[in-house]
């Protein structure tokens, strides 16, 4: 019974860290310069290529 609860509290800790980096990831690189940056250069590129298809 001891190796479920010990087991079971260790799949609980990862998921809390899983859920604590990626909200930490995701919040650091949508505030940061160079995040935007990358946004930014991304939404450019993908709207230049709907509209080279639409030109066709």
């Amino acid at each position: 019974m001891e190796a479920v609860i010990s087991i079971l509290m260790y799949v609980i800790g990862l998921f809390i860290l899983y859920l604590v980096i990626t909200v930490a990831v995701r919040h650091g690189i949508d505030n940061s310069e160079t995040g935007k940056a990358i946004l930014t250069r991304y939404n450019k590129s993908r709207d230049n290529r709907y509209n080279d298809v639409d030109k066709d």
